[in-house]
């Protein structure tokens, strides 16, 4: 079994809610870009909380998002161009570390 992790204080709970996403190829930063500024347009802040970028070139088509509400954010990501699917489960966190080449 893996160590329990402490919880740093503060105010938000941390979220684990990682989700692959996967767009249309070679448009990541195409992507990326349009997703900000949905998130800015919509106030997506607390939906989004987060979003990472894999760091291996079998990834380059793929981000990592960090959401509060898959069923409310899938919504939103399907209106972003160059989005193309998401996955439904998340990830477990050593998928992620290992997506982003933290040991």
């Amino acid at each position: 079994m893996p160590p329990i992790e402490s919880l740093e204080s503060s105010a938000q709970p941390i979220n684990n809610n990682w989700y692959l996403l996967t767009v249309r190829s070679k448009k990541r930063e195409v992507f990326l870009k349009y997703l900000k500024f949905a998130i800015e347009q919509n106030k997506l802040e607390e939906l989004v909380l987060d979003i990472k970028i894999p760091q291996d070139s079998v990834y380059e088509d793929m981000v990592l998002l960090n959401l509060s509400n898959f069923k409310t954010a899938s919504t939103y990501l399907q209106k972003v161009e160059c989005f193309q699917n998401i996955e439904r489960k998340p990830l477990q966190s050593e998928q992620v570390n290992r997506m982003l080449g933290i040991k």
